[in-house]
Order: structure tokens, then sequence, then C-alpha cells
């Protein structure tokens, strides 16, 4: 029988559907299921990384930042043959849930979905910001979206999660500059300033916004999106068309397919973020691993 270990943000609330989901697992899998929540910030990294040999499916409890976690910390435990990782979406935005295409959880069809061993091999994302890897499942952004994550993790303690996003936009809007940087990859080459470059596994992020459509998670392509002189006013205009899956249409906006890509400043940091995990450096290369993690579609 499968060995199968779930995680969760233990400061998160258990809905009725995730209490019903981890006593179902309990009572079919008995002692080859082991439930542990995390109980201070990127914990779920090392427990991730500790168990990745152990068990045969990690079921990953929580939004893009739970699920972050525990792709690090698989992806650094050195393991080949990584445990397929089964999402139940609990967080605010879920974006990669639906970059995925992945319909409303369902506790039946998920525990089917288990016991058919049906996999999906997903591509991951790898970026590293000077001397810093992390990897992500959705979507890697430098310039505007990592400014966003440093402020959103500011107000998060004041204000909570909902309230708090607003609030980060809207101070992001008013104070970001937009820095001067390079961008080289195999098809294509910049000079100049840049609002945000995404690296993209997934085709969602920003809780809804369709940062590159058609990208696809499986397809061993990074899709980039770059928008370099672009300003935040004609950014706004287009926020409708981005959340209905259209391209942004602006000479400096950017769509491209590239394995890998280099971005480098004169030596100004710049704030970025991984699936809604800050990091920040002011060289960062993109990439891709094909195929690298299966995941449990339902």
């Amino acid at each position: 029988m499968s060995k199968l270990l779930c995680l969760l943000n233990g400061s998160k609330k258990k809905s009725a559907v995730i209490l019903e989901l981890i006593e179902l697992c309990q009572s079919t899998w008995q002692r080859d299921f082991t439930i542990l929540e995390s109980t201070v910030e990127k914990e779920l990294i090392l427990i991730a990384k500790e168990h990745a040999s152990k068990v045969d499916i990690v079921i990953a409890i929580g939004g893009d930042g739970t699920l972050n976690e525990i792709i690090n910390g698989l992806m650094d435990s050195g393991v080949e043959k990584l445990p397929t990782v089964a999402i139940i979406p609990n967080g605010t935005g879920n974006d990669f849930y639906q970059s995925a295409g992945f319909n409303s959880f369902n506790i039946n069809r998920f525990m089917t979905a288990i016991s058919q061993n049906k996999t999906i091999s997903c591509d991951v994302g790898r970026i590293q910001a000077d001397e810093e890897i992390r990897y992500f499942m959705n979507v890697a952004d430098i310039g505007f979206g990592g400014a966003v994550v440093l402020s959103l993790n500011q107000f998060r303690k004041q204000f909570g999660p909902g309230f708090s996003y607003g609030l980060a936009i809207l101070k992001t809007f008013f104070s970001y500059e937009r820095p001067k940087v390079q961008i080289s990859s195999d098809s294509f080459e910049y000079r100049g300033e840049l609002l945000l470059a995404a690296g993209c596994n997934g085709a969602i992020f920003g809780n809804g916004l369709h940062i590159h459509p058609g990208a696809t998670i499986h397809d061993g392509k990074l899709n980039m999106t770059i928008l370099g002189k672009v300003s935040l006013f004609d950014y706004l205009r287009n926020v409708l068309k981005v959340k209905r899956g259209k391209r942004i249409k602006h000479p400096e906006a950017h769509y491209f397919e590239s394995n890998h890509l280099r971005l480098k400043t004169d030596g100004t940091i710049l704030h970025a973020e991984t699936d809604g995990e800050y990091l920040s450096g002011s060289c960062f290369e993109i990439s891709i691993l094909p195929k690298r993690i299966n995941i449990l579609p339902y």
C-alpha cells in the first residue's frame, strides 16, 4: 500500500471539507497516512526534504506559498524519484491550481484519483538570484510583483491576507520605479527599463491574472513575459483583458519561449517572487526542468 504524507500550514484554519478529507484519509490508510503541520515559517521546506524518500504521495493542503515550500523541500532533497504531489487548494489565490486546469475540489474525485494512481508529469521552474536558488511550480516574477509581495508581507501582520493584498498593490503602484536591466536568452535581447519579467510554467498568477496566456505546466517550455517600459497606468488599463486571458498589446510587452533567461542590473537590488514567496538579487537566471515532478490530476 502507498505511504501518504499530508502537509499543511498549521497557522491556517481548516475548513469542514479539509477536516473531512483528513478523517477519510486516516481511516483509509491508517498507519500509512501521516499528517504534519508547520509551526513556523518555511518549516514545510525542511519537512518535505526530510520525507522525500520515505513516502509515495505528498498531499499539499494550502495555497501557492504552501505548495512552493513543499516543492522546494522536495527538490532540495536530492532524491531522483520524487513522490507524487496531490494539491488541495486552501489558499487565497490558488493560482497554480487554476493554471493546472483543475476543477473545484471534490473529495470523492480526489480519492478515486489516488486509487487509480493516475499522474501528470509536471515541469518545475528554477530561478537563481545571485547565490540563492529557488524552485517554482507556477511563476517567478522579477520587478513589480516582487515589490508587491514585499509590501504584502509587511501588511499581513496588521490586516490579514485579504485586505493586505489590495493595500500592497496600492502602495507599490505609487512608489515603484522601473529599474534599468539587461535581459538575454536564446531568442530575445532587451536593454532598458523593466516593469516586470515573469518566467511562467503556469499561465495565471496574482490572484487570477493571465500573465502568459496559453502557458502549460507539462510542455517542457519556459514561457517568458517581459513588460519593459510599460507604465503602471498602461498595465491597469489592460487588467480586465489580462483577467480574461488576453495578451497586452503594447510595443514594450513581449511574450516568447526560452529554456534559459539571464537578467542583470548594474548592481541595483531587484525585488522578485516565486509563487508568492519573496526573494531579491541583482542578477537572475531562470530555467525549466522538464517533467520533474508528478502531480495528481482529479
